[in-house]
């Protein structure tokens, strides 16, 4: 008998810890789930990553979260909410230009340590008819850039990414400046896309400038690569 009410209150114990555990680890996962529900914009300097991309006060706004999604690289969403992409630590917001269909993006960054500067601009669009027309698109860019060559064309799942480059002498630069350009198409949604300029040039002292142009595109092609545009996902999960 006493061996049944032993095994019975043992029993009992396992079945109490069990639903403390279970109560435990309910209270963590909500915490967590109210730690990331808190944007970056809303959260203290103090406890943001000591970068850039979340001292600056308008960069911030843009950020996701505080995750690396990988090493140097934060996730920005856009104002309109139609993209998201890798964003570099190092860079900062410079300007930006937003209507009801597209979006521009300025931000720039600072190599210190190889004396780089990088200023770079994407431009979102959303319902306008010439971002399915690829010629118009590279007819757009190509004008904007001052460029004249062809353009590169990298195809996945989701999106369609023209890709070019150019080197260009600017007055008074003892070194040249690289440029990446081009354009990227949702294959998911119509009249949806983005164009982009990238541009790497030595700051100050040229002497110490150490240029790398296949690191440049190496970088380039990785923020493009991450551009998620999330207008037409959200509506599928809407069951639009």
């Amino acid at each position: 008998m006493k061996k049944i009410i032993f095994i019975c209150f043992s029993l009992l114990l396992a079945l109490t810890g069990g639903c403390s555990m279970n109560d435990n680890e309910k209270n963590s996962k909500n915490n967590e789930n109210k730690t990331e529900a808190v944007k970056p914009k809303d959260m203290d300097p103090k406890d943001l990553p000591q970068v850039p991309a979340f001292q600056d006060e308008r960069t911030r706004e843009y950020m996701v979260s505080t995750k690396e999604e990988e090493p140097g690289y934060y996730l920005l969403e856009s104002k309109l909410k139609g993209f998201r992409m890798l964003f570099p630590e190092d860079a900062e917001y410079s300007d930006s230009e937003t209507s009801k269909t597209n979006e521009s993006l300025f931000f720039d960054s600072v190599n210190k340590e190889k004396n780089i500067v990088m200023n770079a601009s994407v431009k979102f669009y959303q319902n306008e008819s010439f971002i399915n027309n690829p010629e118009t698109m590279l007819d757009i860019v190509s004008g904007k850039n001052e460029y004249k060559g062809n353009f590169e064309k990298i195809e996945t799942k989701e999106k369609d990414i023209y890709f070019a480059s150019k080197q260009e002498n600017f007055e008074k630069e003892d070194k040249p400046s690289y440029i990446y350009l081009g354009y990227i198409k949702s294959k998911e949604q119509g009249y949806l896309g983005m164009e982009y300029s990238f541009m790497f040039s030595c700051s100050a002292n040229t002497q110490t400038c150490n240029q790398k142009p296949e690191d440049y595109e190496k970088k380039v092609k990785k923020i493009l690569n991450s551009v998620t545009f999330i207008l037409n996902k959200k509506e599928k999960e809407d069951g639009k």
